[in-house]
C-alpha cells in the first residue's frame, strides 16, 4: 500500500467554517487543508469501499443497457408511441433527484441514499421485466430512475474516501467498471433478448442492484460529513434549500417533459409542448435568480463559483452526455435499420465502441494523476470523439467495417471525456460539497442524454420523412406497371405499412392489399434502407459539430494541479485523520 501524509479535518472545518462565513468565500484552494504530517495509509477497507461504490455507479450503466432493446420491449406488449419514455423515464428521474440527493448527503451522509436508492432499483427492474403493458415497463423505469439517483451519490462518495491526488486513479477504476457493466449488459440484453426473453435484462438489473447496495451497506463507513460535524441535525434541516429543490425538481421535470412529448406524443407547435418549455426554461431562469440573489449556500452554492471551472465543466458534461448516451441508444437503432435486427449481432457491432471506452478510462485516470493536468488531453480527446463521430456518416448497409472502426476509434475519445471532466469539477469545487457538485456533473450528462436523444431523433425522423417518400415512389414507378393515380394510393399504403405496423417491415409489405411482388417488396426495403442511410448521415454530422463546439468551450478551463494533494476528506482507515473526522463538535 502507498503511504500518504494527510493531514488532520479539525484545521479544515476551521478553515471551511471561516470561508463559509466570507461573503466572498474565497478560491476552491484556500478550502483545502494544509499538509501537516499525520501519517495516513489506504487500506482493505477503503479498496474494498471503492469497489463496492463502483459497483453502484455499474446501476445506471445496467439501467442503460437494457435501452437497447426497446424495439423488441414494444413489439412484444405493444405502445410503440411511448417507446422513448422507457428510455427518458429513468434520464428524467435521475436528472431530477440526482442533485437533491447530493445536496442533502453533503449534510446529513450519503450511505442510506446509495442503499435505498438500490433497493427502489430492485423494485422498479422487477416492475419493468414482468409487464405487460409499456406503461407498467415506464413505471419499471420511474422507480429505476430515482434508484439511479441514489446510486450516483457513489461517485462523490468514492472520491472523499481518497487523497485528492488519488481521485484521478479512483475515477477511471469506477468508471473502467461501469463501461465493463455496460458492455456485459448489452451483450446480455442481446442475449435474452434472441434466446429468452427481454424481460430477463431487467432481473439481470434487479441482481446488480441488490449486489451494489449489500456491498456498500457492508464496506462503507464514513465520518459524519464536515457539515454535520459543525452543525445539529435540526440547524441542517432548517438550512435547507427548500424553494431551490422545488424549483429545480418542477422545472426540470417541466423541460423534459416537453422535450420528451415534442414530435411524438404531441407535434412540436402544439399547446402541451410549448407551454411545459416554456415552464421550464423560465423555472431554471428563476432558480438561478433565487440563487444568486437569495440563497448563497444552496443547491447551486455561491462557492462552486469561485473560479469559472464549475461553469465550463457542467457544460462539457452535458454536452458530453449528449455523445455518450444519446449514441448508446441511438447507434443501436441505426444498427438495427442498416445492418441486422439480430439482438446479439447489433450487441456485437456495438462492442467495439464499449471496449474502448472500457480500456481508455484507467490510461486517462493515469495521465491527469501523473501529470496533474487535463486540459489539453481533454481538448485533444473531444476533437478526435468530433473527428470519427463526423465520419460515421459515411457509413452505409455495405460499410459495416468501417463502423466497427470509426466507433472503436471516437469510444477512445469517450473514455476520457467520461473520467476526466467529472474529476476536474470536483477538484475545482469544496471538498465538503461535494456530493453536490458531483451529482450536478452527472445530471447534466443525464440532461444531455435527453437533450441529444431528442434533437437527434427529431433530426433522423425529419430527414426520413423527408426521404422516404422520394425512395420509395421511385423505387414503386420502377417495379409496379400502373397509372399515376394508382402509384399514388399504392404510395399511401406502402408508407402507411412502413410508419405504422408493428410488425417488422418485409412482413408488413406482405400484407398490403393488392399484394406486391416480390420485385417491389426488394425494392421498397432498398429505398428503406436509403433513406435511413440518408438520415443517419445527418445525426452524425449533428453529433460531430456539437461535440467540436464542446472541444473549444473545454479550452477556457482552468488547471486544477494546485488542488490534487494529500487532502482526505472522509477517513475509513482507522487513524487519528478518522478519528478527529469522527468527532461532532457543533458550531456555537
Amino acid at each position: 500500500m502507498e503511504k500518504i501524509n494527510v493531514t488532520t479535518s479539525e484545521q479544515c472545518e476551521r478553515t471551511q467554517t471561516e470561508q463559509s462565513e466570507d461573503a466572498s468565500f474565497g478560491s476552491p484552494a484556500m478550502l483545502q487543508e494544509t499538509v501537516q504530517d499525520a501519517d495516513y495509509r489506504l487500506g482493505v477497507r477503503t479498496m474494498l469501499a471503492i469497489t463496492a461504490l463502483a459497483l453502484g455507479n455499474c446501476c445506471a450503466a445496467f439501467t442503460n443497457s437494457s435501452n437497447t432493446s426497446i424495439r423488441f420491449q414494444v413489439e412484444s406488449v405493444g405502445g410503440a408511441n411511448l417507446a422513448s419514455w422507457i428510455g427518458n423515464a429513468s434520464f428524467l428521474l435521475t436528472l431530477t433527484f440526482g442533485p437533491i440527493f447530493g445536496f442533502l448527503g453533503d449534510r446529513v451522509g450519503k450511505k442510506w441514499f446509495m442503499v435505498g436508492g438500490a433497493a427502489i432499483g430492485v423494485i422498479g427492474a422487477c416492475l419493468a421485466g414482468s409487464a405487460h403493458s409499456v406503461q407498467r415497463i415506464i413505471a419499471g423505469q420511474v422507480l429505476s430512475g430515482i434508484g439511479n439517483a441514489g446510486c450516483i451519490v457513489s461517485i462523490a462518495a468514492s472520491q472523499e474516501i481518497t487523497p485528492n491526488r488519488l481521485r484521478p486513479w479512483v475515477m477511471g477504476y469506477t468508471q473502467a467498471l461501469a463501461s465493463s457493466a455496460a458492455l456485459l449488459g448489452t451483450y446480455c440484453a442481446g442475449a435474452f433478448v434472441k434466446y429468452e426473453s427481454w424481460r430477463w435484462s431487467y432481473y439481470m438489473n434487479a441482481f446488480v442492484y441488490a449486489v451494489a447496495g449489500t456491498s456498500i451497506a457492508l464496506t462503507y463507513f464514513p465520518p459524519p460529513p464536515a457539515i454535520r460535524r459543525r452543525e445539529t441535525l435540526s440547524a441542517i434541516f432548517s438550512g435547507l434549500d427548500y424553494i431551490g429543490i422545488f424549483i429545480l425538481s418542477g422545472s426540470l421535470a417541466s423541460l423534459i417533459l416537453g422535450l420528451t412529448w415534442g414530435g411524438t406524443t404531441y407535434p412540436w407547435g402544439s399547446a402541451p409542448v410549448i407551454a411545459t418549455l416554456v415552464v421550464g426554461c423560465v423555472g431554471l431562469l428563476g432558480l438561478g435568480l433565487y440563487e444568486g440573489y437569495c440563497k448563497k449556500d444552496g443547491i447551486f452554492d455561491h462557492r462552486f463559483f469561485a473560479n469559472r471551472n464549475f461553469a465550463i465543466l457542467l457544460f462539457v458534461c452535458t454536452i458530453d452526455g449528449m455523445l455518450l448516451l444519446g449514441v448508446n441508444v441511438l447507434f443501436s437503432q441505426e444498427i438495427a435499420t442498416l445492418f441486422t435486427t439480430d439482438s446479439v449481432r447489433i450487441a456485437v457491432i456495438l462492442s467495439p465502441y464499449l471496449i474502448t471506452s472500457l480500456f481508455g478510462c484507467l490510461p486517462a485516470g493515469y495521465f491527469m494523476y501523473r501529470t496533474k493536468s487535463y486540459r489539453t488531453i481533454l481538448v485533444i480527446a473531444l476533437a478526435w470523439c468530433s473527428l470519427f463521430t463526423g465520419l460515421m456518416a459515411l457509413l452505409t448497409p455495405s460499410r459495416l467495417t468501417w463502423s466497427y472502426a470509426f466507433s472503436a476509434l471516437f469510444g477512445i475519445g469517450t473514455a476520457v471525456t467520461t473520467v476526466i471532466p467529472v474529476v476536474a469539477l470536483a477538484l475545482s469545487v469544496p471538498s465538503f460539497l461535494l456530493g453536490a457538485a458531483g451529482t450536478l456533473s452527472i445530471s447534466c450528462r443525464a440532461l444531455g442524454g435527453i437533450i441529444g436523444i431528442t434533437i437527434f431523433t427529431a433530426i433522423h425522423n425529419n430527414r426520413l420523412a423527408t426521404l422516404l417518400p422520394k425512395y420509395v415512389a421511385g423505387a414503386l414507378h420502377a417495379t409496379t406497371q400502373g397509372s399515376a393515380a394508382s402509384e399514388g394510393q399504392l404510395l399511401g399504403e406502402v408508407l402507411g405499412a412502413l410508419a405504422n405496423s408493428p410488425l417488422p417491415p418485409p412482413v408488413a409489405l406482405e400484407h398490403i392489399q393488392p399484394p406486391l411482388s416480390k420485385q417491389a417488396i426488394g425494392a421498397v426495403l432498398g429505398a428503406l434502407s436509403n433513406a435511413e442511410t440518408g438520415a443517419w448521415k445527418y445525426v452524425w454530422v449533428a453529433i460531430s459539430a456539437i461535440v467540436a463546439a464542446n472541444a473549444i468551450v473545454a479550452c477556457f478551463a482552468r488547471p486544477v494541479g494546485q488542488n490534487m494533494n494529500q487532502h482526505v476528506e472522509s477517513a475509513l482507515e482507522h487513524t487519528e485523520v478518522r478519528a478527529r473526522q469522527m468527532e461532532i463538535k457543533h458550531a456555537s
